[in-house]
């Protein structure tokens, strides 16, 4: 048999290649125009800060995490001077962010001493309250309200005439962040909770195990399918970590709860 014929494809064949080629080719067209619509979607004076944030999740995730702080400092100045974040829910992602790192590293870093652990584990608390500060004083303010109260709110803050939205979709832009507002309100509870939940492991490494116990319940309040805590707790009151099985770990409660809605 020649090469030829080895290699010779059939009509069939060909058919079937040139509708896989066709549907992939569309796929990457789609997803291109669509992450490109969600791309100009986002409020672009704090446009930056995102992509520090988005670096540090890509950067962080160890006893190393510190070293990515700066990261997450950039985005908070950012935060800091545009109208409408200086108090949002970003700013207590950054101080959460901040605590899980130095407890990380106080927990898992071998080389560090007792003094230098529970010097970690402080400052990781001091993290931690700060983000829970600003997490319900957001909630306080803004979680009562309609979506056409939040869109009332929202005009003073983002204005049209701004050089920042210049070739940009104001509407739109300002219609996303109103969605992002809308959704916060229902995810920031699950913030909140997995601040306290950092704050309790912090102090039962502490061996502050009443406080522990009081804020390891505090975030099951918040947020009674958090793994985390109740696994945690577990542990403080003598018990075994709690391991989720393969239906949980693919579709955690929260994500069944949001996927009916």
């Amino acid at each position: 048999m020649s090469l030829k014929n080895l290699i010779e494809v059939s009509p069939g064949t060909k058919k079937l290649l040139a509708i896989t080629i066709s549907v992939a080719l569309l796929a990457v067209i789609f997803a291109f125009f669509y992450y490109r619509g969600i791309n100009r979607s986002e409020d672009p004076r704090v446009a930056e800060a995102r992509w520090f944030m988005a670096e540090y999740d890509r950067m962080s995730g160890g006893k190393n995490s510190y070293a990515s702080f700066h990261l997450l400092d950039s985005a908070g100045k950012i935060y800091d001077r545009v109208p409408g974040y200086e108090s949002s829910w970003e700013r207590g992602v950054i101080y959460n962010n901040k605590c899980s790192g130095l407890l990380l590293m106080a927990l898992y870093d071998s080389t560090i001493t007792a003094s230098e652990k529970n010097t970690l584990l402080d400052l990781s608390v001091s993290y931690c309250d700060s983000s829970i500060i600003i997490y319900t004083d957001w909630l306080n303010e803004w979680d009562d309200l309609t979506e056409e109260s939040v869109t009332q709110r929202m005009l003073p803050l983002m204005n049209e005439q701004d050089p920042a939205f210049t070739g940009f979709n104001f509407d739109r832009i300002f219609r996303k962040r109103v969605r992002d507002i809308m959704l916060a309100r229902i995810e920031t509870p699950r913030r909140l909770s997995v601040s306290y939940t950092n704050k309790a492991t912090a102090y039962r490494h502490l061996m502050r195990q009443d406080s522990a116990l009081a804020y390891y319940e505090k975030a099951l309040t918040l947020w009674k399918d958090n793994r985390t805590a109740e696994s945690n707790l577990s542990v403080l009151l003598g018990g075994e970590p709690m391991k989720p099985g393969i239906i949980e770990s693919l579709f955690p409660p929260d994500r069944k709860k949001e996927s009916k809605n």
